[in-house]
């Protein structure tokens, strides 16, 4: 029952504060798992590349055969165009033949 003694404002203030505090702590959480993720990455990356190039080696793989797996580099795709709306010709009108 502290909370019906206190001013509404006092409380939304603190409810502010310590909410604006869990997101700095989340924040600086974040950034250090990403630092970690990269280096942790990075280490795993040279054992990776290595068993790939044995196994290569082992079936014989070609660049034809890998190539639904690498990553496409090189051109993009390009926007496509818009068609233009078809502009009417006027009809030319001719003077009808006069029947005898």
């Amino acid at each position: 029952m502290v909370n019906e003694t206190q001013d509404p404002r006092a409380l939304l203030a603190k409810m502010d504060a310590e909410e604006k505090s869990a997101r700095e702590k989340a924040d600086k959480l974040a950034e250090e798992n990403a630092k970690k993720k990269e280096e942790l990455l990075a280490k795993l990356r040279a054992a990776d590349l290595e068993d790939v190039l044995e196994k290569v080696k082992l079936h014989g793989f070609t660049a034809t055969d890998l190539r639904t797996a690498l990553k496409k580099k090189g051109a993009k795709k390009a926007t496509p165009r818009k068609s233009t709306a078809r502009k009417t010709t006027a009809r030319k009108s001719t003077p009808r033949k006069k029947t005898a």
